[in-house]
């Protein structure tokens, strides 16, 4: 298949706007959630976004074959379907118990988890960037939770439970995550997408209240409306943006995501100093975040070294 010519800064903006839809996304769903139950939300972002994809397929012929594959990558794309439907359901669940701020930090976890699922699964080397990026993400979190740390000891709270929720969620992207990239070799990116929606729509839907939709106030509507097609823009600018740039560059990008979910809980607060779903985080605790996103973005660019490093050698064994 041939790749598009790169464009830097096609690429950069669409990843930006990827960045920025996942990053408010939390804001927009903690609001939601008080007048819809997070399995009618997934579904419903579901329900959106594959029949959009649908569309999209089908009027280029190019609807996922899965019969023409072994049944390793039936069984493989069935197990990716659940990770990404457990990640949206659990990542969802979570902020009904701690606000957007916390499970985006939270979520971060994933870059993590990744880097040790290829380590142990795709027998992946893990060198010194990775170990940097790695620790900072660590250090990140213990800082984002520094005046927490008497909460999250006990069980018996919201916040906790929360957080778990959230490293439940982690773990489920991871496992989608690790699968994709098999998945690749015998599907397109929306392809697999599809399949994961169609497959998704079907497991929530005993889950599901879709009547509860008629029962929402204008507000809450809009809220939903903007969350189904959070899903689309993202996704789409997201899947773009890897044709025109550096995945790795684009991975970097996207870690950016709780800088503006941070950005933006602090621009409602300032307006709006009795907003109630707000950690009010102090300074502390946005440096913790901040260290979090860099140690993301040093591992997700690890990949671009890691290939200038092997131009350089070739270099000079050609020399």
């Amino acid at each position: 298949m041939h790749k598009p010519e790169q464009n830097h800064f096609a690429g950069a903006i669409l990843s930006l706007i990827a960045a920025v839809m996942w990053g408010v996304l939390p804001i927009a769903l903690k609001e939601l959630l008080l007048g819809m139950d997070a399995s009618t939300v997934v579904w419903y972002r579901f329900l959106v976004a594959g029949g959009a994809l649908f569309i999209w397929l089908a009027s280029r012929n190019s609807l996922p074959a899965l019969l023409s594959v072994p049944v390793k990558i039936r069984w493989m794309m069935l197990i990716a379907a659940l990770g990404l439907c457990g990640n949206y359901y659990f990542f969802s669940l979570s902020l009904l118990y701690v606000n957007a701020e916390t499970s985006e930090a939270v979520i971060q976890l994933t870059t993590l988890f990744l880097i040790l699922g290829g380590v142990f699964i795709y027998k992946e080397p893990f060198v010194g960037l990775q170990k940097l990026g790695a620790s900072l993400i660590l250090v990140g979190l213990l800082l984002f939770f520094n005046d927490r740390y008497d909460v999250l000891s006990s069980l018996d709270n919201q916040e906790t439970i929360g957080v778990l929720i959230v490293v439940v969620a982690a773990i489920t992207w991871t496992i989608y995550a690790l699968l994709q990239k098999q998945l690749l070799l015998s599907f397109s990116s929306v392809q697999i997408l599809f399949f994961i929606y169609v497959v998704s729509i079907l497991t929530l839907l005993p889950f599901s209240t879709p009547t509860l939709l008629w029962q929402l106030t204008p507000y809450q509507f809009g809220l939903l409306a903007f969350c189904c097609l959070n899903t689309i823009v993202a996704y789409g600018c997201f899947a773009e943006a890897l044709n025109l740039w550096d995945a790795s560059k684009v991975s970097a990008m996207l870690a950016l995501a709780p800088l503006f979910t941070i950005g933006t809980l602090k621009l409602i607060v300032l307006f709006n100093p009795e907003y109630a779903y707000s950690d009010r985080l102090s300074w502390l605790s946005i440096v913790g975040a901040l260290l979090l996103i860099v140690g993301s973005v040093l591992t997700a660019l690890m990949p671009v070294v890691r290939q200038r490093r092997q131009q350089e050698a070739a270099r000079v064994n050609a020399n």
